[in-house]
């Protein structure tokens, strides 16, 4: 165990871990005890009719300061969504796209990041450039190839579900701004893990879902937006959370939010949100740089050990790794059927084994791993 996360906290925090090699965070992290327990209470107090709107309101707030907090920026920048899906569908329908637009993105993108964009080009007549990836990355080079004038939104992964490319966000900001376009970022692979800062990266707008590396529940969505873009959008879909006077229920002409909310629809899934607010507070009891060595390091490790027994995997250098690593072993569903079977948890994604560690994980557990690898 790495000295940079106290093993006692983890023990703690996530005791089934000790019963299982989990290498699996880039589907889904395990959320910590505190988290189940919100849960729990929150269930108990519903059957109690136990709680109020207020208090509902109050916890909505502390999870929008807490993602600040983790993320950058101050809480009015952020929104509870659904999903990454629905995060980007909200602001992909949320600015106009001029005769001539085009949107950018790559070829590794998970269906949430290009589907959204592909029904944008059906409905709004924008062109569509995908730039080809090479061996699991794509070069800043290809972006600049296709990003051009009537660039309307560059749309990226900051880091690849399938190959664990870690996009350099500062050189694709200053491009995309350069050209006066927006930045739409996916942070689902990232945040909970590296250490982002939204607000400094000059991100225009970024989404993403906490069952993955933020180690919270499934369905507990969120979405930033950058302060000087505000005034551009105007969500397609406008419900009673994203108005103003929330509390006034008679009819009246309403009128959006000037601040992220303007893109929360209707009531939140709060059995799912009161789990978030648990799991933001345990991982910013971390330091943001121990969650992200800790995690690296594992990751490395891993690097290293599969040069010794010469199984291919991408290696994008230190400046564009991140703590998914994508990996080639012989007869890879056959060999992750085993690591089920002796409760190794790691994914298949494109004929290719991902082993995705996070900052509760250790050498060791990538020794088991490997054991198996024949």
């Amino acid at each position: 165990m790495t000295a940079l996360i106290d093993p006692d906290f983890i023990s703690e925090m996530w005791p089934t871990l000790k019963d299982m090699t989990y290498l699996n965070n880039a589907a889904t992290g395990i959320p910590p005890v505190a988290t189940i327990d919100a849960m729990k209470k929150y269930l108990d107090g519903r059957v109690r009719a136990a709680g109020s709107f207020k208090e509902t309101l109050s916890n909505i707030k502390a999870i929008r300061l807490h993602l600040a907090e983790l993320l950058g920026g101050d809480y009015s920048q952020y929104a509870l969504t659904p999903s990454t899906s629905s995060g980007i569908n909200s602001f992909a329908h949320s600015i106009e796209y001029p005769e001539g637009s085009n949107v950018v993105l790559c070829d590794l993108e998970f269906p949430a990041n290009y589907v959204p964009w592909q029904n944008v080009k059906k409905l709004y007549g924008a062109e569509l450039r995908v730039v080809k990836s090479i061996n699991g990355g794509v070069p800043i080079e290809r972006f600049a190839e296709a990003i051009d004038e009537n660039t309307r939104v560059v749309a990226i992964s900051q880091i690849q579900f399938g190959s664990g490319f870690r996009v350099d966000l500062g050189a694709l900001e200053k491009m995309t701004h350069d050209n006066d376009a927006l930045l739409s970022v996916d942070i689902i692979q990232a945040a909970g893990c590296f250490d982002t800062d939204l607000s400094k990266l000059k991100i225009d707008f970024a989404t993403g879902q906490a069952a993955k590396w933020m180690l919270g529940p499934i369905g507990a969505g969120y979405l930033y937006v950058r302060k000087s873009v505000m005034e551009e959008l105007y969500p397609r879909f406008l419900g009673w959370w994203g108005v103003e006077q929330l509390q006034e229920f008679g009819y009246f002409d309403r009128v959006p939010l000037a601040d992220a909310r303007m893109f929360q629809v209707g009531s939140p899934a709060m059995i799912a949100y009161v789990g978030l607010l648990e799991s933001l507070k345990v991982l910013l009891q971390i330091p943001a740089q121990n969650r992200e060595r800790a995690a690296v390091m594992t990751a490395d490790y891993l690097r290293k050990r599969l040069s010794e027994i010469d199984i291919p995997f991408f290696d994008f250098g230190p400046n564009n790794n991140s703590a998914t690593v994508s990996c080639q072993p012989p007869d890879v569903e056959k060999l992750n059927e085993k690591l089920q079977e002796n409760n190794i948890h790691c994914s298949v994604r494109n004929g290719r084994l991902r082993v995705s560690p996070h900052f509760y994980n250790s050498n060791e557990e990538v020794d088991r791993l490997l054991e198996y690898f024949g």
